[in-house]
């Protein structure tokens, strides 16, 4: 009886000690997930800059391209923090074209309903 008492003293402390484990692992991978979200974010903003340096090219178009890439690298950068956390909550994957598909249909929410 003493040893039964013993053995689930035992199991019962190692639960304890153990079940916060995975908690913390999980925060952990949050972490790396909104780190990695970032950079992609950064990223994107750095590629609307550097497509926003066309906007003295001779064609309508591409002048037209590098405005909204413009509009949207500013939009991106004022926005990161809730962009990052709408990206954790839907459950998008840190990975360039996820995040840029993310990215350019919360950019275009945002022009239509401007207009």
């Amino acid at each position: 009886m003493r040893t039964t008492i013993t053995m689930v003293a035992l199991v019962m402390v190692l639960t304890a000690i153990v079940s916060p484990i995975p908690a913390l692992g999980n925060e952990t991978e949050v972490v790396e997930t909104k780190a990695k979200l970032e950079a992609l974010v950064e990223e994107y903003i750095a590629c609307c800059e550097a497509k926003s340096a066309l906007r003295s090219s001779r064609s309508e178009k591409i002048r037209r391209s590098a405005m909204r890439s413009c509009i949207k690298a500013a939009y991106c950068r004022r926005s990161k923090e809730a962009i990052v956390e709408a990206m954790l909550e839907n459950n998008i994957e840190p990975k360039a074209y996820k995040v840029h598909l993310f990215l350019n249909d919360r950019a275009n929410d945002a022009f239509r309903s401007k207009e």
